[in-house]
């Protein structure tokens, strides 16, 4: 809002307490008039300066308080308007002018609050010259004390006015050499005086005090780590010689049994980590993650511990996102370190390891390292590899549970990586899963999920083979991996379908034909279970698959189109595979994501599913074919999947194959017209009962 706008509003007062400062302006304007001055900010300055010299008179204080609040609240309007070489030529008599305000007792705090406001614009016109002299002096220094005792004010409108005041000029600070305002350190000393004398005010009161809420209550505290946090908000995160007492004094007030007190201070450390995450700011992060790491609590304070970790949980994703490579490095000393509270007796300390845990993995590697790992990285990698591989040991037993979800971050973090490099993990996990008295399957299983859709089913595989049409001595069947395998096979090799899992079907399917007519036993009916899940698996294998150009042949074609003539207990999942071959193409071509990104996530390129889209163009003809001859001896309401399938092949195929299409089509609903009427009534009836 302009100058103008804000003065517009005060000539048309709505309240009764702006009447009086719409009197003020409309002197202070006819005064312009008659003395021929434009309305300048400049004009209207000099001349609420004059007045103000009559409200208030430094020996006496404020003589008219009436006129006083509405010169100083006008003041606070035109003051940010005024040119930065004016204020600075009046910052003195300005200053002098405002004492009585800021220093009295008894100031109401609309006036306090217009004077805060003078004050910030004043000091925002300050060089470094003027930001030099010292605090004893009228100078901004001494200023910037005042706003800085205003800012733990008990009234909450004087408390956030003097807050925002510092923000705005921390964050502007004169031009110079050094990233951080002149007075920063200086507010940072103030902040956190004030906050380690309201810790220790609080802690002669809870020692005297046996109530337990009034231990509770304590408001001083909590504007003390509210000014903390403005100033290190502003500051670029926070001076880098006052690290180690702001630490200290933060982990003294998370130790709190109040929430709301230690999450004020994890709002600090948040707000410490938010000013760092710039270029200019980051060179103070090491100091500060050091001074974080130093104050580790014991091993099994449960009070304070889980804080901790959450502390260096945050600092080292700020860490990451300005020096990934140094931050990746540290890894599995970060690793290491948490790792060991994952065996602590406490649920909490668990927990909060395994969060921070799953956070660094998350958080601290970067794409290239999996992409293209040079050969430091590649030790990274293998070194984090084992330091989850050791979580799996009897030492931590108490903790698998959480270590599980650790696990699964490793597997999504190393993606293809994690061949060969957490084999072992799979290993392991499915040796506990295959227990009988293993009481973690839930949880092992998200861990071989994640393990699937990293490595791909044939990896997982090799290591935990599904033993169910030959087994040695010893050797369980895994059916169990047949679910974990539907909901987790994604962008993977199709040809593997092909060559593990179609002669499965084959084996299983013969077992039941060969039983004939004869009463299905319980055996029978596990071999069509296995059928059928084995083909659930199917449009995983085809949602981003890998080389389909080999898998995908006129032999595995011809192999589908019989299925769907002659497995109707399939056919839905054979659609819905090759539909999903279609539509997950084309949603990489619609993607707008970077080529590089979208090689790394899915390891195909938008050329790549151009070329699988231009092959499939090419069985679609024939595939219609078949599809609409299942679709017409299927009953309607069994037959929205094959329509869909339809419609994602008519999307690819050529304008000259959907007419040979429609025009086929059009021949079999004319011979089914046509034979309509020679059918009895009783024929028709029991055609439209019977399925196909």
């Amino acid at each position: 809002m302009s100058l103008e706008d804000k003065l517009e509003k005060i000539r048309s007062p709505k309240l009764q307490n702006q009447k009086e400062t719409a009197v003020v302006l409309s002197a202070v304007e006819d005064t312009l008039k008659d003395q021929s001055h434009s309305a300048t900010p400049t004009a209207y300055f000099a001349a609420l300066l004059a007045l103000l010299s009559q409200a208030i008179v430094p020996p006496d204080g404020i003589v008219n308080k009436e006129l006083a609040s509405s010169v100083i609240y006008l003041l606070d309007l035109v003051t940010s308007h005024v040119p930065a070489a004016l204020l600075r030529f009046k910052f003195s008599q300005i200053l002098t002018s405002l004492g009585p305000t800021l220093t009295s007792q008894d100031v109401e705090a609309p006036l306090l609050r217009s004077s805060i406001g003078c004050l910030e614009s004043l000091l925002l016109a300050q060089d470094s010259t003027a930001w030099a002299l010292p605090q004893a002096q009228i100078s901004p220094r001494r200023a910037i004390a005042g706003l800085l005792a205003f800012a733990s004010d008990h009234r909450p409108k004087v408390r956030k006015r003097a807050q925002d005041a510092i923000t705005q000029v921390l964050k502007h600070p004169p031009p110079g050499p050094s990233l951080d305002h002149p007075v920063a350190d200086m507010c940072a000393e103030a902040a956190l005086g004030t906050l380690s004398d309201s810790l220790d005010e609080s802690s002669r009161k809870k020692k005297k005090s046996r109530d337990h809420e009034q231990g509770q209550h304590q408001p001083g505290l909590i504007h003390a780590l509210h000014l903390v946090k403005t100033v290190a908000s502003a500051s670029g995160g926070w001076p880098s010689k006052s690290m180690e007492p702001l630490c200290e004094a933060l982990m003294g007030v998370s130790r709190s049994n109040n929430e709301y007190l230690s999450m004020a201070a994890f709002e600090v450390f948040e707000a410490v980590f938010n000013g760092m995450a710039d270029q200019f700011s980051s060179s103070k992060l090491p100091r500060l993650m050091e001074a974080v790491t130093e104050l580790k609590p014991s091993q099994n304070d449960s009070q304070l511990l889980p804080s901790w970790i959450a502390v260096i949980s945050r600092g080292y994703n700020v860490s990451a996102q300005i020096s990934p490579e140094d931050t990746f490095h540290k890894l599995p000393m970060l690793f290491g370190m948490v790792s060991e509270f994952l065996s602590s007796a406490s649920h909490e300390i668990r927990v909060s390891a395994s969060d921070c845990l799953i956070s660094f993995l998350v958080n601290c590697i970067p794409d290239k390292t999996v992409s293209e790992p040079s050969i430091s990285d590649e030790k990274v990698l293998e070194r984090l590899a084992q330091a989850a591989e050791n979580l799996l040991s009897v030492k931590y037993q108490g903790a698998w549970i959480e270590v599980f979800h650790v696990q699964s971050a490793l597997f999504e973090a190393l993606r293809w990586r994690a061949n060969p490099l957490a084999r072992n993990i799979v290993n392991i996990i499915g040796e506990l899963r295959a227990s009988e008295s293993f009481n973690g399957k839930k949880e092992a299983d998200a861990v071989l999920g994640s393990a699937v859709q990293a490595m791909g089913p044939e990896a997982v595989l090799e290591i935990l083979p599904l033993n169910l049409t030959t087994s040695g001595a010893g050797q369980s069947g895994r059916a169990w991996l047949l679910p974990i395998l539907r909901d987790n096979v994604i962008n993977t090799n199709l040809a593997h379908f092909r060559s593990e899992f179609v002669p499965l079907s084959e084996a299983m399917y013969q077992r039941v034909i060969e039983n004939g007519d004869s009463a299905k036993t319980m055996e029978i009916k596990i071999f069509e279970t296995i059928v059928q899940q084995t083909w659930a698996l199917f449009p995983g294998y085809c949602n981003l698959p890998l080389g389909l150009d080999e898998a995908f042949d006129q032999g595995f074609a011809e192999l589908l189109s019989n299925l769907l003539y002659s497995q109707p207990e399939i056919r839905a999942d054979i659609c819905r595979g090759l539909q999903t071959l279609v539509d997950s193409n084309r949603d990489i071509l619609a993607a707008e994501a970077n080529e590089e990104e979208i090689r790394f996530r899915n390891r195909i390129t938008k050329s790549i599913a151009q070329a699988n889209l231009e092959l499939l163009a090419t069985f679609a003809g024939n595939l219609l074919a078949v599809l609409f001859n299942v679709y017409s001896q299927t009953l309607p309401q069994f037959r929205g999947f094959i329509l869909q399938c339809i419609n994602a092949y008519l999307s690819i195929t050529k304008e000259k194959d959907v007419l040979d299409t429609f025009t086929r089509v059009i021949d079999l609903l004319e011979s089914a017209l046509a034979e309509t009427p020679s059918q009895p009534p009783k024929a028709k009836q029991q055609q439209k009962e019977t399925p196909s």
